[in-house]
C-alpha cells in the first residue's frame, strides 16, 4: 500500500528514536552460545574433579597429577571422547589462569624447543606409517589434543609434551591454587545442587566478547527477513554479504580507508542497473562504543561522497538502533541524522514501515505492494496495473514484478483474475493492517485515550483505534475480507503487530 510521505525536522527524529528504541538484543545467558560454553565448563570442572578427588588440596592440581590422570584417561576412552573432554579441561585451565589460547598458542612451540629441546614428533600417517613431523610455529590448544592423540601410544613423549603444555599453563603454584580455589567452590555448590550460580557469572564473562560480535549481525539478520517477507530476493533485489565500497567504484580512484568500508544494504542491488539506489549502513549500540561511533561519523561524508561519483541517484539511509545511541551516543545519533546527505534512518522496529517507504519513494516495486493492490482491487487485473500506476510505478516494473510473481508462485491467475497464494495471505493482511494505521491515523496523545495503536514514522504519538484499523481495512481493502479465516482473525493479526513491536498500543 502506498505510504503516506512525511519529512520530520531533527527534533521529531530524535524523538521517534526514544521512543522505538530497542535497548538490547537479549541476555547473554539466553544465547545458545551461552548453554553451549557453560555446558563445557561444567563437563571440565567434573573431569579435574574425577582425576584430583574432589580437589581435595592444591596439590592435586598440580602438572604432574593432571598430567598422570590425563594419561590414564586418554589411554582408556575413544578418540571422539578424549578430543570432547580435552577442550573442556583446557578452557577450565584457561579459565583459571586468566591465560588465553590465543597467548599459549604462540608461546608453546618456544617452550617446547627452549625447554624440552624438541622440535619434532613421530606423526602417524593415513597408511599407519610414522615420519617424523616439526612442531608448527603455532599450536593452539585444538592442536595440542590432536597432537597428543598421534603419539599417545609413545607414552613417554605424549607424557612429556602433555606435562610441557598443562606446565606452560600453570607456570606456578599460585595457579593451581586458583585452579583448586574455583574447583572447590564447584564441588561445594554442586552438592548444593546450585552449580550453574556459581559458572553462570563465569561463563558470561568468558562468552561475552564472542557472543556481542555475533549478535551485532542480529539486526541485519532481522532486516533480511522482512524483506524476504516483503517479496525480495536476496543476492537479486538486496545484497546478503556485505559490500566494500572499492567493490561499487570500478576504476574510479579512492583512499583505501574509504575503499574498504562497506554497506550493509544496497537496494535494489542487482535488480536495476540504472536509476536510484538506496545505500544503507547497519550501527547497532547496546552500550558505549564510542571510538566506534565517533568514527563511523566521520567517515560518513567521504564515503558517501565517493560512491555519488558511480551512483549520483544514491539515496542514503542510516539503520541505527540500540541503548547506546540513547545514552552516551547520542551526540553522534543527533550528527548523523543531521546530515544533509542523510535521506531517513529507521530502526528495527520501524523498518516495515520506514524502510517500505523509502523503497516506494524510489520506486521500487515490492510484491508486497502488487498483493496490496490485489486485495484492493478484488484482483482485476486492469484494476491492479491502473492502482499500482496511479501508486507512482511504470508499466514496465509492473509487469515484469507480475511475471516474476506467477512464476514464483506467490501470485495464481484463478478465473482471469489474481489470487495471492494461500501461505502469503496472514503476511499480506498483517501489513496491511499496519498501512492503514500510518494512512489513516492521526497525532493522539499518548495518555488521552485507550485502544490505540501508535506507528512511527509520521508525528509523534501517531495512532488509530483498534476498531477503526479494522473497520477501515474492510471498508477501503476489499479483499482482505475474503483472506480472514474467521472473526478473530483481525484480532490475532494486530497480536502479531503488537508481538513483532511494529506497533504500541495504549
Amino acid at each position: 500500500m502506498k505510504l503516506n510521505p512525511y519529512r520530520a525536522d531533527i527534533s521529531e527524529k530524535m524523538s521517534e528514536f526514544d521512543l522505538w528504541v530497542t535497548p538490547s538484543l537479549g541476555e547473554i545467558r539466553d544465547d545458545p552460545q551461552f548453554q553451549t560454553n557453560l555446558q563445557q565448563l561444567k563437563k571440565g570442572f567434573d573431569l579435574l574433579a574425577r582425576f584430583s578427588n574432589d580437589f581435595i588440596n592444591f596439590n592435586s592440581c598440580s602438572p604432574k597429577q593432571l598430567t598422570e590422570k590425563i594419561m590414564e584417561y586418554s589411554g582408556v576412552f575413544s578418540e571422539a571422547d578424549v578430543k570432547t573432554c580435552l577442550s573442556c579441561i583446557w578452557n577450565v585451565l584457561f579459565l583459571s589462569t586468566g591465560k588465553t589460547d590465543n597467548n599459549i598458542k604462540c608461546q608453546f612451540p618456544i617452550y617446547l624447543q627452549n625447554v624440552l629441546g624438541v622440535d619434532t614428533y613421530e606423526k602417524r600417517t593415513k597408511s599407519g606409517k610414522t615420519k617424523r613431523q616439526s612442531f608448527p610455529r603455532v599450536i593452539t590448544a585444538d592442536d595440542v589434543t590432536t597432537i597428543l592423540l598421534c603419539i599417545k601410544d609413545d607414552k613417554k613423549s605424549a607424557y612429556d609434551f602433555l606435562s610441557a603444555y598443562i606446565s606452560l599453563i600453570l607456570s606456578d603454584t599460585q595457579y593451581c591454587k586458583q585452579l583448586w580455589s574455583l574447583g572447590k567452590a564447584y564441588i561445594q555448590q554442586k552438592n548444593e545442587g546450585d552449580a550453574d550460580s556459581l559458572l553462570t557469572s563465569i561463563a558470561v564473562f568468558q562468552s561475552r566478547g564472542s557472543i556481542t560480535a555475533t549478535q551485532g549481525h542480529i539486526p541485519e539478520k532481522r532486516l533480511r527477513e522482512y524483506m524476504v517477507d516483503w517479496g525480495l530476493v536476496p543476492d537479486l533485489d538486496f545484497n546478503i554479504f556485505d559490500v566494500e565500497i572499492g567493490e561499487l567504484l570500478g576504476d574510479i580512484e579512492v583512499d583505501d580507508k574509504i575503499k574498504k568500508r562497506k554497506y550493509d544494504f544496497i537496494i535494489p542491488y542487482r535488480t536495476r542497473e540504472n536509476g536510484k539506489k538506496i545505500f544503507i549502513q547497519s550501527q547497532f549500540y547496546a552500550g558505549d562504543s564510542g571510538s566506534v561511533s565517533h568514527k563511523v561519523v566521520d567517515q560518513t561524508d567521504s564515503s558517501r561522497s565517493v560512491t555519488k561519483q558511480k551512483y549520483p541517484d544514491a539515496v542514503f539511509v542510516e539503520y541505527l538502533d540500540g541503548a547506546g545511541y540513547y545514552a552516551s551516543l547520542n551526540g553522534d545519533l543527533k550528527k548523523m541524522l543531521s546530515k544533509a546527505t542523510t535521506k531517513e534512518f529507521f530502526q528495527i522496529r520501524t523498518a516495515p514501515l520506514k524502510l517500505r517507504r523509502e523503497l516506494q519513494e524510489i520506486c521500487f516495486l515490492t510484491v508486497l505492494e502488487l498483493e496490496h493492490a490485489i486485495i484492493k482491487t478484488l484482483g482485476n487485473p486492469r484494476d491492479v496495473e491502473e492502482s499500482l500506476i496511479n501508486d507512482g510505478y511504470c508499466k514496465d516494473d509492473i509487469h515484469a514484478l507480475i511475471n516474476d510473481a506467477i512464476s514464483r508462485g506467490l501470485v495464481i491467475i484463478e478465473n482471469g483474475n489474481f489470487k495471492i497464494n494461500d501461505a502469503r495471505k496472514e503476511i499480506v493482511r498483517r501489513y496491511c493492517l499496519l498501512d492503514i494505521i500510518a494512512n489513516y491515523g492521526e497525532p493522539i496523545p499518548y495518555n488521552s485515550k485507550t485502544g490505540v495503536l501508535y506507528v512511527a514514522g509520521y508525528k509523534s504519538f501517531w495512532g488509530l483505534s483498534q476498531t477503526d484499523v479494522v473497520k477501515i481495512a474492510s471498508e477501503r481493502i476489499p479483499g482482505i475480507n475474503s483472506l480472514w479465516e474467521s472473526v478473530v482473525s483481525p484480532i490475532a493479526d494486530i497480536q502479531w503487530l503488537l508481538d513483532k513491536q511494529f506497533v504500541k498500543v495504549k
